[in-house]
């Protein structure tokens, strides 16, 4: 909280000798401010301008009990004076007086109800009482009335990350995160901002300045693509996603599943449950296997299971779960036509999201499946706002969508046939669901 500043603005009979005053207090010449304020209170003790400028004095000389007493008279004598209010309830605020506060910054409001940093203030002394709804409105207020307002936005962050509300913590936390200045930031941090506040623009402005800082690097110039639907690749490059997933190895699993509600795997797990008939029936393979999420839901229909990815730290995760039998750091279409006819099963839980164009993926999956084997997977789909070539868009968020329609023919084309298929919520991103397919197809 800062300190309260004296203003320079005065209506007294004492106003050049005042002013002055006021001029040596925000100067720093405080004895000579002080000196004028006692001698004008000396000859007229109710003078409210020399009162409420003595009260600051005070207050900063560390004589809050006075300071209270000179500021109280001061804001009784001219009771619409809201800037006297708010320098009040900063002393209350000052000396832990967080109701005494909230009272005086809500006189002030009643005369300048859109005061942004009054409503902050009243927000941070409501905040220390524990009244953190009546706090979460009174900066919600404040950034409407100044949408740029860093300090209403940092508490709004911390508020609701506090009160396990992710999605509306993230989006205050990347409000503030976009701010100037941008010296010292991660600029993939501001591409992902912008993303989240659906400010689409200046996220490619953010991965172009990263994609210049590091030309090579792999991850930039991803969603670079993504966000300008410039130079879009058919599918997400090997180096993107061992690069992407490698860096998260260690906090994927926490933030899929706990903050983003991610269903991927459990939907896999329903899928197989539709096709299996007995216990450990399936030489399985599970390709973008990652951390191993969908081991559990797949080590009771296999007696034998597979792993394939290209993010080794990811492999050590699924590694550690104890669930595989066989886990190789290797694209999974090279992976898949190197083993013909040696499965049963094939598992994608939120893989095919890194291909556009599923004809590879698809003949590979064909190839490796013995006759009768079955193809459990998820895709992210369509929705009207996507721009659609080919049946497929790369998503701002860096991930493919595929339409229904496209899916189902290239199943068809390579000899597998749709048995199920579902719409169903993968997961939730910017506040929204994001909506998906689950696939179940059978290889003929």
């Amino acid at each position: 909280m800062p300190e309260p500043q004296p203003s320079t603005s005065t209506l007294s009979p004492y106003a050049a000798r005042l002013n002055a005053a006021i001029d040596a207090h925000m100067a720093g010449r405080l004895d000579e401010a002080r000196a004028v304020y006692e001698a004008v209170l000396e000859e007229d003790p109710i003078e409210p301008v020399a009162l409420h400028f003595y009260g600051i004095w005070l207050h900063q000389a560390g004589r809050h009990a006075e300071a209270v007493e000179k500021l109280e008279l001061a804001s009784a004598l001219e009771p619409d004076n809201a800037a006297w209010h708010n320098d009040l309830g900063n002393v209350f605020f000052a000396v832990g007086e967080f109701e005494a506060a909230a009272g005086a910054y809500g006189a002030a409001l009643d005369i300048t109800p859109d005061d942004h940093t009054v409503w902050n203030n009243l927000g941070a002394a409501q905040m220390q009482q524990g009244r953190n709804e009546e706090a979460i409105a009174a900066f919600q207020r404040a950034v409407e009335i100044a949408p740029e307002f860093l300090p209403s936005l940092l508490h709004l962050g911390n508020l609701f990350e506090a009160a396990g509300d992710k999605m509306q913590a993230s989006h205050y936390q990347c409000r503030a995160y976009v701010l100037p200045p941008m010296e010292g930031k991660s600029w993939e941090m501001v591409g992902i901002s912008f993303y989240f506040l659906g400010r689409l623009e200046e996220a490619a402005q953010a991965y172009r300045a990263w994609l210049a800082s590091e030309p090579d690097n792999p991850i930039a110039a991803h969603m670079l693509a993504a966000c300008s639907q410039l130079d879009v690749p058919t599918r997400a490059s090997d180096r993107y996603i061992e690069s992407h997933f490698d860096r998260y190895a260690e906090t994927f699993e926490t933030n899929l599943l706990h903050s983003l509600g991610y269903r991927g795997p459990s939907l896999i797990g329903q899928g197989v449950g539709r096709v299996a008939q007995a216990a450990r029936q399936f030489a399985t393979i599970d390709i973008g296997c990652g951390t191993g999420l969908c081991g559990e839901y797949l080590r009771p229909y296999s007696h034998h299971l597979s792993g394939v990815d290209l993010a080794g730290k990811m492999l050590e995760k699924a590694a550690a779960t104890g669930l595989y039998d066989q886990l190789e750091k290797a694209e999974i279409t090279d992976y898949l036509l190197r083993h013909p006819q040696s499965c049963d099963l094939v598992t994608a839980a939120d893989t095919m999201i890194y291909f556009g164009d599923l004809e590879k993926v698809f003949k590979a999956v064909a190839t490796v499946l013995r006759p009768g084997g079955h193809f459990v997977f998820t895709v992210e789909v369509l929705t009207p706002q996507d721009a659609v070539a080919d049946g497929y868009c790369l998503h701002a968020s860096g991930r493919y969508r595929h339409g229904r329609d496209y899916v189902r023919t290239l199943l068809q084309a390579h000899g597998l046939a749709a048995v199920y298929q579902e719409d169903e919520v993968l997961r939730e991103e910017v506040r929204q669901p994001v909506a998906g397919m689950l696939f179940v197809a059978r290889r003929q």
